[in-house]
């Protein structure tokens, strides 16, 4: 059996390395503003994301070294919506994996401009990123498309006025006692386009499929897009993406309920902010179950590549059996 646990320190190790190496880059910038990066950057993360992507062009025949930009970068991008997502405005977190967060070290402000900065400088990363530019082109408009409006920023957008549901909106009741002009439109306003009367189990899958499963999918088809791999490999690892996406998210939510505090670094966030969960929605078993089977389903995305060894693709069946056993 793969063990992706020593497979992840030892990439987590090298995409470190090259995170340090881009932010102790020369600039003249106030120091408060790097500090606030670095500590938004180093705070325990497991580095999935780049790791998935550097599996994906390896898998397609690209160097590590030639991917390790776009690697980096959807590091920062996730960093970023980690440090915005944890300010008061949003999920109001004061601790992640264990320590202080960005706004409670270094103040709100200061905490925003960083997570912009972190943003922005993906995307000077990834135009460094070979080693054709009409690919690295590609693989920006992929890591724009999953943070954006149509991708984690729309989930995002739904979870926060999600809160509540499904008896009620307590984003959308706060507005309404703010007299705010947005208030007075419908709840699907804030949820569901053109859906009337949302429902919670399709507002659910909407959330994470922009919120998580985009920027889980995104680095695995920008690792084959980057190593110029057929349409059809690209769209099987997007495939497989998203599956694993939305049972990490699943997980998360298990965690949220069943997890160790001092491990996680915080526990029951979600239930203190009365999100919308699949543990709320569905129930702990029927949500591991949920788990096993998109699980399953991502295998078989997986089974269906052709020209790829199969030892190429011993990283990403391991990441798959690393998220079932999360859930337990």
């Amino acid at each position: 059996m793969f063990d992706f646990e020593t497979y992840l320190a030892g990439q987590k190790n090298l995409v470190d390395a090259a995170l340090r190496a881009w932010l102790s880059r020369a600039h003249v910038i106030p120091p408060v503003l790097s500090d606030a990066m670095r500590h938004s950057v180093f705070n325990g993360g497991k580095r999935l994301r780049p790791v998935l992507l550097l599996a994906a062009a390896s898998a397609c025949g690209l160097p590590r070294g030639k991917a390790m930009p776009a690697a980096c970068a959807f590091e920062l991008v996730h960093s970023f919506s980690l440090v915005h997502d944890d300010l008061p405005a949003l999920d109001n977190d004061a601790l992640r994996r264990g320590k202080p967060t960005t706004h409670k070290v270094f103040g709100e402000a200061a905490a925003i401009l960083a997570g912009d900065a972190l943003l922005l400088a993906a995307f000077e990363l990834m135009a460094a990123t070979g080693p054709k530019p009409e690919r690295a082109l590609r693989a920006s408009a992929l890591l724009a498309s999953a943070a954006g409006a149509a991708g984690m920023t729309g989930g995002q957008t739904a979870d926060l006025f999600a809160e509540g549901l499904p008896k009620e909106s307590r984003r959308l009741s706060r507005l309404k006692k703010e007299r705010a002009a947005c208030a007075a439109n419908k709840l699907s306003y804030f949820l569901l386009p053109g859906d009337s009367k949302p429902a919670p189990d399709k507002v659910l899958e909407y959330i994470h499929l922009h919120k998580t499963a985009a920027l889980l999918a995104a680095p695995l088809e920008a690792g084959a897009v980057l190593a110029g791999a057929p349409k059809k490999t690209i769209r099987a690892l997007r495939a497989f993406g998203l599956y694993c996406g939305l049972a990490f998210q699943i997980s998360d939510d298990i965690l949220d309920v069943c997890g160790d505090k001092k491990l996680l670094g915080k526990r029951g966030s979600d239930r203190d902010n009365e999100k919308l969960t699949y543990v709320s929605l569905y129930g702990l078993e029927r949500s591991r179950k949920m788990v096993y089977s998109l699980l399953l389903r991502a295998k078989k995305r997986l089974d269906g590549l052709q020209g790829i060894r199969a030892s190429k693709l011993k990283p990403l069946y391991g990441f798959a059996d690393f998220l079932g056993r999360r859930a337990y």
